[in-house]
C-alpha cells in the first residue's frame, strides 16, 4: 500500500516538472525563450494544515530543483474551496485539493450510487469538467483517500468489539461526537445524510476545528471524532478510525490542480 502510495506521489510530481517545462497544453514550440531562463514566479495555495502544506513544499522543492522558476506557497487559505476560488481569481497558480470536495462540494452532486463512489470514476469526471469549466488540469491521483471517518479510543473500541461504524449503534444514543461545522451540514453527504444511511444518531453532536477534537477525546470531552482518515493524531492519540461498512463516503483522494493559463505563460 505505502509503495503504491509514494509511486503515485513521484509520478504526480514529475508531471508538476514535465507541465512547468511544456505547459499544461502540451505546447510544441522546442525553441528555448530567452526570457525564460530568468524564470517566474508561480503561486501554489494550501489549506493550513499539515497534509496539503507538506505536498506544496514537495511540489516547490521539485520545481524549483529541476527548472528555473520559483514557487510561492501560499497558506492558511481555509478551505479547498476557498483555494479553488483564489486559482479562478489568477491569486494562485496550483493548488491541492481533494476529489469527493470537488465533486460534491463544486459539483454538488448528491445521492451517490455505486457508480460515482468508484475513484477512478470520479477522478475522470473531474479531469474532464475541471478542463472544460474553469481552465485546469486535474493530475493523477497522489494515491490516497483522505476521507472523513469516525474515530474512537483503541482500548474502548477492543473493550467493546466496535471495529467499523455500524457497530456503533447500540453505543451511539449515550455519545458525544465531536464534528466539524462543514461535515455537520454537508449538502447532501454531511450529518443528517449520515444518520438516516446508518439508523442511528449520537447523544450530542459539539462543532470543533480538528485541532480541537485530538485535545477534546484526549480530555474525555467528548466520546468519538469525525476526523480524517489520514490524521497522524489518530496514531499518536491512540484512536482507531471505523470502517465504514455502509459505504458512506465518496472517495476523497488527493490531487494537485492547475490553472491551464498560468501554465501556458511558462511554455
Amino acid at each position: 500500500m505505502y509503495k503504491t502510495k509514494w509511486l503515485s506521489l513521484l509520478l504526480v510530481l514529475t508531471l508538476i516538472v514535465a507541465l512547468t517545462l511544456t505547459g499544461c497544453g502540451g505546447g510544441n514550440n522546442n525553441t528555448p525563450d530567452p526570457d525564460e531562463e530568468e524564470g517566474i514566479t508561480v503561486k501554489i495555495g494550501s489549506q493550513g494544515y499539515p497534509e496539503v502544506e507538506i505536498l506544496a513544499e514537495l511540489a516547490k522543492a521539485l520545481v524549483e530543483e529541476n527548472t528555473p522558476h520559483k514557487v510561492e506557497h501560499v497558506r492558511n487559505l481555509g478551505s479547498s474551496l476557498g483555494a479553488h476560488e483564489a486559482t479562478i481569481a489568477g491569486q494562485l497558480d496550483m493548488n491541492n485539493n481533494f476529489t469527493g470536495t470537488l465533486f460534491l462540494g463544486l459539483y454538488e452532486q448528491d445521492g451517490l450510487t455505486d457508480e460515482w463512489r468508484d475513484p477512478d470514476k470520479v477522478h475522470a469526471y473531474l479531469q474532464e469538467h475541471m478542463l472544460e469549466d474553469y481552465g485546469m488540469f486535474v493530475f493523477p491521483s497522489y494515491g490516497y483517500n483522505n476521507t472523513y471517518a469516525i474515530a474512537v479510543p483503541r482500548t474502548w473500541a477492543e473493550e467493546n468489539n466496535v471495529t467499523k461504524q455500524s457497530d456503533l449503534e447500540p453505543f451511539a444514543k449515550d455519545m458525544t461526537l465531536a464534528v466539524t461545522p462543514t461535515w455537520l451540514n454537508y449538502p447532501g453527504q454531511g450529518y443528517p445524510e449520515y444518520t438516516e444511511l446508518y439508523g442511528f444518531s449520537f447523544k450530542n453532536t459539539v462543532e470543533m476545528n480538528t485541532g480541537l477534537m485530538y485535545i477534546a477525546i484526549a480530555n474525555d470531552e467528548v466520546d468519538a471524532i469525525n476526523s480524517y482518515s489520514t490524521d497522524g493524531q489518530l496514531v499518536s492519540g491512540d484512536l482507531i478510525a471505523l470502517e465504514d461498512d455502509k459505504g458512506f463516503n465518496p472517495p476523497y483522494y488527493g490531487v494537485l490542480i492547475a490553472n491551464n493559463d498560468s501554465w501556458q505563460q511558462i511554455d
